[in-house]
């Protein structure tokens, strides 16, 4: 057997399945002549299959890895071919039947990051949130982008002082809370369009570009950069123009870039003004195309690859709830697929937070209370499931009546407190 001739006839049988979403590595490695990987580059699926074919021509598939396989998994041995064309021909086999279970994994959560269907935003709720949101960078957009975040639960992509000022802010200004409530709403209803499409939605020639700049900070660029490296990104809510101009306007340490169909919301359409900007609101998971320096700025391809805050709850006493509560570091507020019950997460510094439950209209609230455990706990060992099931057993449930300050009051009585 050639097995030079065997990687030669395997890399070209494969070459047209490496692609976008699916990376293929044809090799020799000390223990086999030819080892095929088979791994996903997409970021909303993990996958990794190998292919081997053995000195004795036998082609064996260890167990795929899809982040939850046992290490005792075994993997599978098909059979031993006898010459070049045979193990060319069996590995080839193996290899599309790997790519097909890849992708349609990859289809399942790409169906499963889909916006779940929104409650109905008022044209007069949408046409408020948008003038909010363009009354200017520090007065608008920032704060409501902050609401999307405390109402999605889904952290900035970098940390610093003045995001969490916003955030603080955000969690006790209902106007902000309402229009960041409307804009996650009406942007994962949005029928998606890619940068041409949109123009043509709203009358504007083709241009083909959608983006926006970022200006240098040195504290914060490290972190961005590290962000990115990771292959993905996620931001509830943010802008981005039709005008290149406009976009570099903004910044040009970073220029994020909108490639394929993404919801959004023109916002000019709404609120009646700024419409020389051509901003879009829009939001979601993206996935990371490339990255490339050129003239100093940083410019990232991003693709729309899922929702991001599509459950969120707009019950009123729970956002009175979320403004009452102080020292509040992460929350978010979520409804269930019928809207019929609302939870409210409270973080309140690590393993120290709160659940609120509250059915629709219900009279009563159901509080969760979870503590950090006692530093002479001797059994958390190493394991964060036996951690977390211990924090789970020393909580403190409790049924009050659902006003804001009966639930403020169950999620600040202390720990020993009967």
């Amino acid at each position: 057997m050639l097995f030079d001739e065997v990687r030669r006839r395997v890399t070209e049988s494969v070459a047209d399945w490496d692609d976008e979403d699916v990376h293929l590595r044809v090799e020799e490695t000390a223990r086999h002549p030819v080892h095929v990987t088979i791994s996903s580059k997409h970021p909303s699926t993990y996958f990794t299959q190998r292919v081997d074919l053995a000195a004795d021509g036998t082609v064996h598939l260890p167990a795929p890895d899809d982040g939850f396989t046992s290490v005792t998994a075994t993997g599978s041995s098909a059979r031993t071919a006898t010459s070049t064309e045979e193990a060319a021909a069996l590995i080839a086999g193996a290899v599309s039947d790997a790519v097909r279970v890849l992708r349609e994994l990859q289809a399942r959560n790409l169906e499963w990051a889909r916006p779940a269907t929104q409650p109905q935003v008022t044209a007069d709720d949408l046409a408020a949130a948008c003038t909010l949101w363009q009354g200017g960078q520090n007065v608008g957009s920032s704060p409501v982008r902050a609401a999307a975040r405390v109402l999605s639960g889904v952290r900035h992509y970098f940390h610093a002082d003045f995001i969490t000022a916003y955030e603080e802010k955000a969690r006790t200004t209902p106007e902000v809370l309402a229009a960041g409530v409307a804009l996650l709403r009406a942007v994962n209803a949005a029928q998606p369009q890619d940068a041409d499409g949109w123009p043509a939605r709203v009358g504007l020639p083709a241009g083909g570009f959608a983006g926006r700049g970022i200006s240098s900070k040195p504290a914060e660029d490290p972190q961005i950069e590290k962000r990115l490296a990771t292959g993905r990104i996620e931001m509830p809510l943010w802008g981005v123009s039709l005008s290149p101009d406009v976009a570099a306007g903004f910044g040009t340490r970073f220029l994020f870039e909108l490639v394929g169909a993404f919801p959004a919301v023109p916002a000019w359409v709404h609120s009646g003004i700024k419409d020389e900007e051509q901003e879009l609101i829009t939001g979601g998971q993206y996935r990371v195309l490339s990255q490339e320096e050129r003239d100093g700025t940083t410019h990232v391809r991003l693709r729309w690859i899922g929702a991001s805050g599509d459950r969120v709850g707009s019950d009123a006493l729970l956002l009175s709830v979320l403004g009452a509560v102080s020292d509040v570091m992460d929350s978010e507020l979520r409804r269930t697929a019928d809207a019929e019950t609302l939870r409210l997460g409270l973080g309140l510094g690590r393993d120290n937070w709160a659940e609120i439950t509250r059915k629709a209209e219900s009279d009563t609230a159901r509080v969760v209370r979870y503590w950090e455990l006692d530093a002479d706990w001797n059994a958390k060992g190493d394991d964060p499931y036996t951690h977390a099931a211990a924090i789970r057993a020393a909580s403190r449930t409790t049924t009050v009546t659902a006003d804001v300050n009966s639930i403020v009051a169950a999620v600040l009585t202390g720990k020993e407190t009967p």
